[in-house]
């Protein structure tokens, strides 16, 4: 039953990181079309008023687009208590993007290490 949980667990993680990366690859595109649009104007050599709407609309999907993000940032910590609910707590449940910020273990705070590391500065 445990192999089952981690499993479905894993599984999960990795929709959600798909999920979070998707919603912050909006971001950025949303983030080009606001940069593009007022420079377009310009080279058309338009006036501030044309597509005024259009301005009211990409505010509205940025704003929509962040509070999307903060909300899947909520549902990732809820996510995370679930895990701990079903006994995976002391198991490490990751998506493809979680394992990339595990840093391996360096020794750099090691008095040997950072010695090491201060004569070749020197």
């Amino acid at each position: 039953m445990l192999t089952e949980r981690r499993k479905a667990a894993n599984e999960v993680a990795a929709k959600l990181f798909e999920a979070e990366a998707a919603i912050d690859h909006a971001i950025v595109a949303i983030g080009a079309l606001a940069s593009a649009m007022p420079q377009a104007q310009a080279a058309a050599k338009l006036s501030a008023v044309v597509g005024s709407d259009a301005y009211t609309h990409l505010g509205a999907t940025v704003a929509a687009l962040f509070d999307g993000r903060s909300h899947a940032v909520a549902l990732h910590q809820a996510l995370d208590e679930v895990k701990t609910g079903i006994g995976l707590r002391n198991f490490r449940v990751v998506g493809t993007g979680d394992a990339g910020k595990i840093l391996r273990p360096e020794g750099r705070n090691d008095d040997a290490a950072i010695a090491a590391r201060s004569s070749e500065a020197a």
